[in-house]
């Protein structure tokens, strides 16, 4: 039996940064995998990055709305974690829309808890994300705080 999992298990305020200034994915990648080592989500932070790239050559997980949502499920993962970045100007990624990212959800999913559970919570992510209201909102609140509760709000948390 899969069990829900509930946004406010997986996110916290500590893994939110703003107004971040990289120009490439992989230097937001890199900067909110130090996020998740930090808080202890993340064990080893190579392997967990070499599970995010395979992931992304499988194809990309960048969306609409100048948002990119990576993600990797991994042996490297000591607890599933998600880490929020806004950057300060946008970046080149693969978008469904074309447009250039500006603010990067990464997932850390541990083995174990690749299920169900893990995916209806991407996918209410998703869905908020969908909402250009929210999505204006998560690119200009001035404070972590805000964007914390925001995606907790607008999640279903």
């Amino acid at each position: 039996m899969t069990t829900a999992v509930a946004i406010n298990e997986v996110l916290k305020e500590e893994c939110i940064i703003l107004d971040v200034d990289c120009q490439t994915k992989e230097q937001i990648i890199s900067q909110l995998t130090d996020l998740l080592c930090q808080t202890g989500a993340v064990t080893d932070k190579a392997a967990f990055l070499e599970d995010v790239y395979l992931r992304e050559e499988l194809g990309s997980t960048g969306f609409e709305n100048h948002i990119a949502i990576p993600h990797g499920k991994s042996a490297a993962v000591a607890k599933t974690r998600i880490a929020v970045g806004r950057l300060r100007r946008d970046i080149p990624w693969e978008t469904i829309d074309g447009t250039k990212v500006r603010l990067v959800i990464l997932f850390a999913v541990k083995e174990s808890d690749k299920d169900v559970g893990h995916i209806k919570m991407l996918a209410k992510i998703s869905i908020a994300l969908g909402d250009e209201d929210v999505v204006e909102q998560l690119l200009n609140v001035p404070h972590r705080e805000e964007m914390f509760h925001l995606l907790l709000s607008r999640s279903g948390a």
